[in-house]
């Protein structure tokens, strides 16, 4: 049953960035990659791409669920922004990572 509660729906979506975002660095983890930075700054720049993702998307109100990159997050689309990012979370768990080895 789909949810009209715009505080519930702008959980749902953090919730679903930052389970994906976990996912994504545990498979960096078993595949022999440390992260440079404490997991919290992972989350926190991702996040902030979608706020500011949400922001731009000039449609009131800017909520959560409104922003154009969660497509890419979440579907693996491809950007319709060809300036941003390709892969958001791939993208800064590579910048934050280095081989273990």
């Amino acid at each position: 049953m789909p949810c009209d509660d715009p505080d519930l729906i702008e959980i749902q979506v953090i919730q679903d960035v930052l389970d994906t975002i976990e996912t994504r660095l545990r498979d960096r983890e078993r595949h022999g990659r440390r992260l440079t930075v404490p997991r919290s700054r992972v989350y926190a720049t991702v996040l902030h791409a979608v706020i500011v993702s949400a922001r731009e998307s000039h449609r009131l109100p800017a909520t959560l669920d409104r922003a154009a990159i969660l497509d890419t997050i979440l579907d693996g689309a491809e950007p319709s922004n060809h300036t941003a990012a390709g892969r958001p979370i791939d993208d800064v768990i590579d910048h934050h990572t280095v081989p273990v080895n």
